[in-house]
């Protein structure tokens, strides 16, 4: 007759420690080793920097700060003298900030002449120049120089050939400020839409 084999309790319980810790090391093993949290981690960093992109490409309404449209001379198109009036005016009180409209490259900048102190930049996402003319004082950007939308370039002011503060908007099809001109009033209507702006600013209150 075989004689029976008996464990004892501490046996048992010895037994199942070690083998839980084994499984339990394992895992720990296995989760380490486990590529999910890096990839995780790569996504959030790939939909971050898409979020950045997108805001980067998100264009902003140029004038920061209260505004009116003016009357009916201030639109594309106006008579001026025996000329069109190329831009639309955006009435401000004088040092109100001015930014880019989308994110480009300078391509010009001066003082001269009826501009007054004036601004161009080309986007690239939209292919057209956007030209800001009667600036309070020269821009605060360069020539060749970069920008994101949103990005302060200036303020608005009365320089050159002007008749109360506002800025005067160009949109110009292509890269320079000397590419064939479009109305910039319905773009100016979206970006203010996005961006929260309202024409609250009273007539004459400059």
């Amino acid at each position: 007759m075989k004689a029976r084999r008996y464990i004892s309790a501490g046996a048992v319980v010895l037994a199942l420690t070690a083998a839980i810790s084994a499984e339990a090391a394992q895992r720990a093993q296995t989760v380490r080793l486990e590529p999910v949290p890096l990839t995780l981690a790569a996504k959030v960093r790939e939909i971050g920097r898409a979020a950045l992109l997108e805001e980067a490409r998100r264009p902003a309404f140029p004038v920061a700060g209260e505004f009116n449209w003016g009357q009916g001379g201030a639109q594309f198109g106006a008579s001026r003298g025996g000329r069109s009036h190329e831009g639309q005016d955006v009435f401000a009180r004088t040092g109100t900030p001015l930014v880019a409209v989308r994110r480009g490259t300078v391509v010009e900048t001066g003082d001269d002449g009826g501009r007054g102190n004036y601004v161009a930049i080309f986007s690239p996402d939209s292919r057209r120049t956007y030209v800001y003319l009667h600036m309070n004082e020269p821009s605060r950007v360069k020539r060749g120089g970069r920008v994101a939308a949103g990005q302060r370039i200036g303020s608005v002011g009365c320089t050159g050939s002007c008749f109360g503060d506002h800025l005067h908007f160009e949109v110009r099809r292509g890269r320079g400020p000397e590419g064939p001109a479009e109305s910039p009033r319905p773009a100016l209507r979206r970006w203010a839409k996005a961006d929260g702006a309202r024409a609250t600013l009273p007539p004459g209150a400059h």
